[in-house]
């Protein structure tokens, strides 16, 4: 008994121990980031900066707002991430009801041409995606990222939803086709709500990708206030000189769209709603 007890004990000290060096291992480098961008320069740029001691300071954000005019380009991702974000889940919803739902000649083709779009690497297509949207005259401006990154978070996002809505039992949509309702009104009223916390984890992460996208929006773009905040905070580094402390600055606030984003969605992750349904 004294035995077990002890290896239970021990079991648990070094399954302790894991999740602690695991959660400095995560945080240190949020811990870091946030911390060179409120440290004045001096202290910056010292061989041997100090972990925990800084001299601080709010020039950094000043600098980011006022002289690299970041909030407009904040504002182009924010913009191209949600257009991009609720156009992919709109179209992925009726592509996946209709790859799990539906029955018609060449649906399983349809499925794997999809999968295999998604997994095309975007260094193949970024020369043609170019040349595509320079004749439609949207060259060098961010309005091309509308044209292009549907292109990847649509079969992404028909790739997840599909898995969600195979789960759901068929019998649920059956009963429903029987009691009168067209398939639209089945789609809206059983399977979407039944769907909703896989659509929240496929929007999450559909917003990410294009909140994230970096070769796309460092082509297509020319200009600063064309600029997504992934291309403008890399421009920040001219040669050997390295603007960090407007950098650290520039990615504390590009992260926080995304946190709330994920803290927002956390609330409809929520599983089970089908449980005991169908019996």
């Amino acid at each position: 008994m004294h035995s077990r007890k002890k290896t239970k004990a021990i079991k648990m000290t070094t399954t302790y121990v894991i999740l602690i060096i695991s959660l400095l291992w995560t945080i240190f480098p949020l811990y870091w980031m946030v911390k060179s961008s409120f440290t004045i320069d001096k202290e910056m740029y010292v061989a041997r900066p100090k972990l925990f001691d800084i001299a601080f300071t709010a020039e950094h954000y000043v600098d980011l707002i006022v002289n690299a005019k970041f909030m407009v380009n904040l504002g182009n991702s924010l913009m191209i991430a949600a257009i991009t974000t609720i156009f992919g889940l709109t179209v992925s919803v009726f592509a996946s009801y209709a790859m799990t739902r539906l029955k018609y000649p060449g649906r399983k083709f349809f499925s794997s041409t999809v999968i295999i779009s998604y997994l095309l690497p975007t260094a193949v297509l970024f020369i043609p995606m170019y040349i595509f949207v320079s004749k439609l005259g949207l060259g060098g401006t961010k309005w091309a990222m509308l044209v292009i990154y549907p292109t990847f978070v649509v079969p992404y996002c028909c790739y997840m939803l599909r898995s969600y809505f195979t789960a759901i039992p068929y019998a649920l949509e059956e009963a429903a086709l029987i009691d009168g309702c067209t398939r639209l009104q089945s789609l809206r009223h059983i399977i979407v709500p039944i769907a909703l916390p896989g659509i929240a984890v496929t929007a999450t992460f559909a917003f990410t990708m294009s909140w994230n996208e970096y070769l796309y929006a460092m082509i297509m773009t020319t200009s600063m206030k064309e600029m997504t905040a992934t291309v403008a905070i890399s421009s920040w580094k001219y040669g050997d000189i390295i603007n960090w402390g407007r950098i650290m600055a520039g990615c504390v606030v590009a992260s926080l769209p995304v946190t709330i984003i994920y803290i927002v969605a956390q609330s409809m992750l929520v599983s089970g709603k089908a449980d005991g349904s169908v019996k």
